[in-house]
């Protein structure tokens, strides 16, 4: 007696297509998380619009500080007419902005960090035809806690756009040996 052989099962291509394309998704994504997600564990937020800002953080030796800012600006005159042309001209004008923060204890000078309101990412933006929002921007400051204790942290920036509605700066802790 002769035995009728299994039909060979053969693989769908569409589903070799549509798997390539679920792991190029994730990779993306993957990447995406990396650079924009935030580090650390959120310490508080100082409203940069404030007479001088100040947040109270209790810090190890070691503790590395990094700062995000979300921001509302402005753009009544002077701006392109075009939705993306008004986030390019504000991203350039925050890029120019300098945002200096210090952090000091009383007993001792302050370690500072100067650097630009914007550096080309941004998690979320917004634009109409008054104003661009951006939130989540991640900044290239960091500071490191060289003492544990209570410190004080200040911020000051120069802003390059003149109508600057809100600017909230996030602060957050990468523990040492973290």
């Amino acid at each position: 007696m002769v035995a009728a052989a299994s039909p060979v099962k053969r693989r769908n291509p569409a589903l070799i297509v549509v798997a390539a394309i679920g792991m190029f998704l994730v990779t993306i994504a993957g990447l995406a998380a990396y650079f924009l997600w935030p580090r650390g564990d959120r310490l508080g937020e100082m409203d940069l619009r404030a007479a001088s800002p100040t947040l109270a953080v209790d810090l190890a030796a070691g503790d590395e500080l990094n700062f995000r800012l979300d921001v509302t600006v402005g753009t009544a005159g002077g701006y392109p007419n075009s939705s993306s042309g008004r986030s390019n001209a504000v991203h350039d004008e925050l890029e120019a902005s300098k945002l200096t923060v210090t952090l000091s204890r009383v007993d001792g000078p302050g370690d500072s960090t100067t650097c630009g309101a914007y550096d080309g990412k941004a998690t979320t933006g917004s634009s109409s035809s008054s104003e661009v929002e951006s939130s989540g921007l991640p900044l290239r400051c960091t500071l490191v806690a060289e003492t544990p204790g209570r410190h004080t942290l200040t911020a000051r920036v120069e802003w390059v756009p003149e109508d600057v509605r809100e600017a909230t700066l996030e602060v957050r802790r990468v523990r040492s040996g973290d």
